[in-house]
């Protein structure tokens, strides 16, 4: 029973390597976090075997919990929360009633919650099953010898040789509490991410593995070790060089973000700091992918928000920087009293481009802002 985490960089090709370690003659299943991850690796299949082999499944994890796991066993389900008659009706993305609302400058406890022991948590009055409760659902059930889980297991088993899981990190607690669960099960699996782009979406960024009780956040080390804990093979140097950024890039992100990133692009590139006149004429070349913080949309100028630009490549870039990172260009910098998060969005942005990558400190861009905006 092999149990693998493959942790990579920015650029080194997770989802090349993952589809070029699969057996095409064998039946695989390969789960990823979101519809542009799924279409990445059906396009990188097709690349790589002329088609998507017989035997390989690709499916988002929200569709693989719905379909392989709340549906077959909806009967077990229903009589676990004494509800025989139930027959759902399908899923559904709607947020489910948060716990408590806000009332005033308090909060109180919110009339439409359901608690976690009742049916009605995981799914609403029309009888859709709620999305983001899938995992919890099926966890709720317990993980002795006649769990769900191990039903669950056992079936895969008989049906897929190998399990895959791309962009590993991008999985959070109750998600990450049944990929763990599952994985102590199956036969084979491996997984491949990148420890530095958790907590980039605007959602499920909350939770285990990466932020833990009395703990904010849990350093690299300490998720290698927890993998390892939970008895996985942990593999940190075969991705850990770029495919895409040039050296230049990469050795200006270890520096600054103590980021253990090198290099295998074989091109040259440069990072440029620009001042105000060079500013201005990036920011008005739509050639050039321009990066911001947040709120891409009010920008008098084509942006993308720091976290969206995850997974993308381009040339050339231009990354707009923060009040906290107006020294990132000095020799003392130090990443220490930067959240993780940010400095995760930061490492996104910056290992986007293929060539250059420019860079606006806050007090320049700053300077040129009024005039920019003036000009809409």
């Amino acid at each position: 029973m092999a149990r693998r985490v493959i942790l990579a960089v920015a650029g080194a090709g997770k989802t090349y390597h993952l589809c070029h370690s699969i057996n095409p003659s064998k039946r695989n299943l390969i789960l990823a976090y979101t519809k542009e991850n799924v279409h990445n690796i059906q396009r990188e299949l097709l690349d790589a075997y002329g088609a998507i082999p017989s035997g390989t499944k690709v499916s988002t994890f929200d569709s693989f919990v719905y379909h392989e796991i709340v549906l077959p066993y909806e009967p077990s389900i229903v009589i676990h929360y004494e509800h025989p008659e139930f027959s759902g009706k399908g899923i559904t993305m709607q947020s489910p009633p948060p716990q408590t609302i806000q009332h005033g400058r308090s909060f109180i406890k919110n009339p439409s919650y359901i608690k976690k022991d009742r049916l009605g948590h995981y799914v609403n009055l029309r009888g859709h099953y709620y999305c983001a409760n899938l995992s919890e659902l099926v966890m709720s059930l317990g993980l002795g010898k006649q769990s769900l889980v191990s039903r669950v297991s056992a079936r895969l088993n008989r049906f897929y040789d190998s399990v895959y899981i791309d962009e590993f990190q991008d999985f959070r607690e109750h998600d990450y509490d049944l990929i763990i669960a599952l994985s102590k099960k199956l036969n084979d699996v491996l997984f491949v991410g990148d420890y530095y782009q958790h907590s980039v979406s605007a959602v499920n960024n909350a939770g285990k593995p990466f932020s833990k009780k009395g703990k904010k956040t849990i350093s690299y080390g300490e998720y290698v070790k927890e993998l390892q804990g939970l008895g996985f093979e942990v593999d940190t140097t075969s991705l850990n060089q770029s495919r895409r950024c040039p050296a230049e890039i990469c050795d200006f992100v270890s520096e600054k973000l103590h980021i253990d990133i090198s290099s295998c692009a074989g091109h040259r590139g440069s990072v440029v700091w620009l001042n105000e006149v060079q500013a201005k004429a990036v920011l008005q070349n739509d050639e050039i992918l321009k990066l911001v913080y947040k709120e891409s949309s009010s920008y008098p100028f084509r942006s993308m928000n720091w976290s969206y630009s995850k997974g993308d490549t381009v040339d050339e870039s231009c990354v707009i920087l923060t009040a906290r990172l107006e020294g990132l260009d000095l020799t003392d910098f130090s990443p220490e009293e930067i959240s993780r998060q940010t400095l995760n969005k930061l490492y996104v942005a910056l290992t986007r481009s293929r060539k250059t990558l420019f860079l606006i400190k806050p007090s320049v861009f700053s300077e040129i802002k009024v005039e920019l905006f003036d000009a809409i």
